[in-house]
């Protein structure tokens, strides 16, 4: 039987483009809830979600926390 894990990237700045990264995590959320593997992995701009002050938002740093205990990994 062959593993897969989906990957969801992301580059975009949260500040300037949420949507980018609400639709990462909503499909990492997603995936791992049908029992799948899946890592949303941010680069670049998008890194900056890893300090909550920067997020101005409050259903992202929710996002972000939910992450960091959630049913997938996040990697910077």
């Amino acid at each position: 039987m062959t593993r897969r894990k989906l990957i969801f990237f992301t580059t975009a700045d949260p500040r300037v483009d949420p949507g980018a990264f609400f639709r990462a995590y909503h499909f990492a959320t997603v995936a791992a809830g049908s029992g799948l593997e899946s890592e949303v992995r941010l680069a670049g701009h998008a890194v900056d979600v890893a300090d909550p002050d920067v997020l101005t938002d409050d259903r992202a740093r929710e996002l972000v926390r939910s992450g960091a205990d959630g049913p997938f990994l996040v990697s910077l």
